[in-house]
């Protein structure tokens, strides 16, 4: 679970705010948010450029090879001890949706191991990183651009790629402010998603669920995480047909290869419970 620490709202002195996000922070302030915050916020010295996050974001690494290895026996097994251990709070997370448990906890397993691996790197700095590859001096240095063509081409993906993680970096620190979380303490994914649904900062504000009924939402706790995930689904239209659940499942995540490897491992799963009693597979799947 998250903290409530705020962020600082001072400078801290001593530290000198990283050269290439002078923009960024001036940007940001002319977009509304306090000054003193984020001269605070960007004279912290947790605030990093993060060089790995380069090649990540601009080489796109969604085929199939990438996602093969979670279809195996062993992966499959641990879905399956997953589901029956914690079947009540699945059930309840998911109570009134459309969305089966063998698919929230595929959905789990791909995208944070089932809560074992949200992610590592500072949510802030790697949506702060991202901005800056609107500048190619940031990038074209790790990459053989002597053909041209390429170099055309990762520069239309780097403006991409700046200018939407500057729109998620304002939504996340919205975020912040609303839920008084220090915005350099969240880690995520190398995308800037974060917690066990892997939801980026504007799917959160937009889908983020109280699945335990306790009156807050913890990205980290497996009931409010499967009942964010229902919501999503279902605001992607996730409906009883196989076509609308595909859909819903290319928003999620805009990738061929992602949505065969949840929908592979949801079917899987299924057989898997399936085959060890009739009674717990109609219990999973007839809802």
């Amino acid at each position: 679970m998250l903290g409530t620490t705020p962020w600082a709202i001072l400078p801290h002195p001593g530290f000198a705010v990283e050269p290439a996000y002078q923009p960024l922070e001036t940007r940001l302030i002319a977009d509304g948010f306090d000054s003193t915050r984020m001269a605070g916020l960007f004279q912290d010295d947790r605030v990093r450029f993060i060089p790995a996050l380069v090649e990540l974001n601009l080489v796109s690494k969604e085929f199939p090879d990438f996602y093969r290895g979670f279809l195996t026996a062993d992966q499959i097994e641990e879905g399956t001890k997953f589901l029956r251990q914690w079947q009540p709070q699945i059930e309840a997370g998911l109570a009134g949706t459309q969305v089966p448990p063998v698919m929230a906890v595929a959905i789990l397993k791909i995208e944070s191991d089932l809560g074992r691996r949200p992610g590592r790197y500072s949510v802030f700095n790697t949506l702060a990183s991202i901005t800056l590859l609107k500048d190619s001096l940031q990038w074209a240095a790790q990459f053989d651009t002597s053909g041209g063509a390429d170099l055309e081409r990762l520069q239309r993906r780097a403006a991409r790629r700046s200018d939407w993680a500057y729109g998620e970096l304002v939504q996340y620190l919205r975020l912040c402010e609303r839920e008084n979380w220090d915005p350099l303490e969240v880690k995520g994914s190398w995308a800037g998603a974060f917690g066990w649904a892997q939801f980026l900062p504007s799917s959160y504000l937009r889908c983020a669920r109280d699945g335990d009924g306790d009156g807050k939402v913890d990205p980290y706790a497996l009931q409010d995480a499967v009942a964010s995930i229902a919501a999503y689904l279902h605001e992607a239209g996730w409906r009883s047909s196989p076509s609308s659940q595909r859909r819903a499942l290319m928003l999620y995540n805009p990738s061929s290869a992602y949505v065969d490897c949840v929908l592979g491992y949801a079917r899987k799963l299924k057989q898997k419970l399936s085959g060890e009693t009739q009674g717990s597979a109609e219990e999973f799947f007839n809802r």
